[in-house]
């Protein structure tokens, strides 16, 4: 398989990231922290420019693997926008369910989020139930569901006790919002206790609803590790001690050097991951395994890269004033979405051991 980007993918990179650098400096971020309307900025302009409308690729030009470019450079920018919960996990979960017109609405602008946490459970599934017509259910670390409109979630059906729903329900009357500590507060997360009549259901399968997020989650991590290891090569061409770039010493440019090669290897997963949404014939155990692979190993590059970065700034890199810290947040909080990389290298390899991978 050809994971490699085309002529019209590498376009597509260059020119998001050449209006995230002008419309999202690292600032935005800081700024976002501290201000819980900054991000209504740059959502418009993000809408305004069709990136939403990713929310359903594959009935247009662009597909999986163009969303997973966008999301990638938004993770460099560390954009502090709703681009992920709703194009990405949102729209991911209801993508094949044939709700169209919530996915229209997504494509439009309307801020979505996704709430497959279950209460003491390191992966997803599916918190809420769904009995006589009423969703009822908690979720905990929602992202962005404060700034939502939409929440998508994955229920049991009382139609059928092995079966399972893809459900949109408003977040107005019946879905309570329980404030929490958020390691990134320029993307919020909450907790959600949901009893409500959902807008729309539709059956789905669990493993293919989750894929497209893990797939999602994955390229924004890579984007974050990425641009947190480049902040770090340059500061050490360019850091001098006894006379000599920080870069020659032993210790970090080894240091550099792994987190170079886990980037690598979670970018090649990831894009994998994405082809293989693309592909009709590929079974959703098989997609499942591969997005799953993608998303554990972009978590560890993103936290390793974050991680190395203040390590390899020094004094510098602990202070608010430097960006070192907005990587680490995001790359710390995202790690844990959808399963942190050792629950899903562990699920991954349970399923393989009972032949189920």
């Amino acid at each position: 398989m050809d994971v490699g980007l085309n002529a019209e993918q590498l376009s597509l990179r260059e020119a998001v990231r050449d209006i995230l650098r002008t419309e999202c400096p690292p600032d935005s971020a800081r700024q976002a922290m501290t201000d819980p309307e900054r991000w209504r900025t740059l959502w418009k302009t993000v809408v305004d420019l069709g990136w939403t409308e990713l929310a359903d690729p594959g009935t247009g030009d662009y597909g999986p693997v163009e969303l997973a470019v966008v999301l990638e450079e938004c993770g460099a920018a560390i954009a502090p926008i709703p681009l992920l919960s709703s194009v990405g996990l949102a729209a991911g979960a209801l993508r094949g369910a044939g709700l169209d017109a919530v996915l229209g609405d997504i494509a439009g602008g309307v801020v979505a989020t996704l709430a497959v946490h279950p209460k003491g459970s390191r992966l997803p599934g599916a918190p809420m139930t769904l009995r006589a017509g009423r969703l009822r259910g908690r979720a905990v670390a929602v992202p962005n569901l404060s700034r939502a409109e939409l929440l998508v979630t994955l229920a049991h059906a009382d139609t059928d006790p092995n079966g399972t729903v893809v459900a949109v329900a408003r977040c107005s009357d019946g879905v309570t919002v329980l404030p929490g500590e958020s390691t990134d507060p320029a993307q919020p997360l909450a907790d959600v206790e949901v009893d409500a009549e959902p807008l729309v259901t539709a059956p789905v399968d669990t493993e293919w609803a989750l894929t497209a997020p893990l797939v999602a989650a994955a390229a924004d991590l890579v984007g974050t590790a990425s641009a947190a290891l480049n902040r770090a090569v340059e500061h050490a061409k360019t850091r001098r001690q006894f006379g000599t770039p920080i870069g020659a010493f032993q210790g970090i440019k080894h240091a550099l050097a792994d987190n170079y090669v886990g980037l690598e290897r979670a970018r090649s997963l990831t894009y994998a991951a994405a082809a293989r949404l693309s592909d009709p014939t590929t079974a959703p155990a098989d997609a499942w395994t591969t997005a799953a692979l993608a998303k554990a190993a972009a978590g560890e590059a993103a936290t390793n890269c974050a991680r190395t970065a203040v390590q390899v700034h020094g004094a510098l890199g602990q202070t608010w004033e430097h960006d070192a810290h907005l990587y680490v947040r995001r790359a710390w909080q995202a790690a844990a979405m959808l399963g942190d990389s050792r629950a899903l290298y562990h699920e991954v390899g349970r399923r393989f051991a009972g032949g189920a991978a």
